[in-house]
């Protein structure tokens, strides 16, 4: 793992960690809940600090719409998989379809944000 991609790996940890600890009742389908907004956020950054340790690490520094799209794909693979790993192996957690779609409009909005808005350009 290049040093680059450092910051992306540990806000994986953390994400981890916020989702395997103890949680509360399932709450209502609301994605605009609060719940719903810490979701979009994490995997938000989530997909901002790999998109930056990607950068940092290319020769050119140029990112391409593979590199948008890989991102993209893993976060939202990754939120789908910590939604199952929660269900299946911590009591009181629930499998959340919302927290699916959550996690994935977070790591979207990143991936288009950041590379309209010119902020991985040298």
């Amino acid at each position: 793992m290049t040093k680059s991609l450092l910051p992306a790996f540990i806000w994986l940890i953390v994400i981890v960690l916020m989702s395997t600890r103890a949680s509360v009742p399932m709450p209502k389908f609301d994605l605009l809940a609060s719940d719903k907004l810490g979701h979009a956020a994490a995997y938000g950054i989530l997909s901002w600090l790999i998109l930056w340790g990607i950068r940092r690490s290319l020769p050119d520094g140029t990112l391409r719409a593979a590199h948008i799209a890989g991102v993209f794909l893993f976060a939202t693979a990754f939120g789908v998989l910590m939604e199952f790993v929660q269900f299946t192996f911590f009591p009181g957690r629930f499998y959340e379809v919302d927290d699916m779609l959550a996690n994935a409009i977070g790591a979207a909005v990143a991936c288009f944000v950041l590379t309209r808005t010119g902020a991985f350009r040298r």
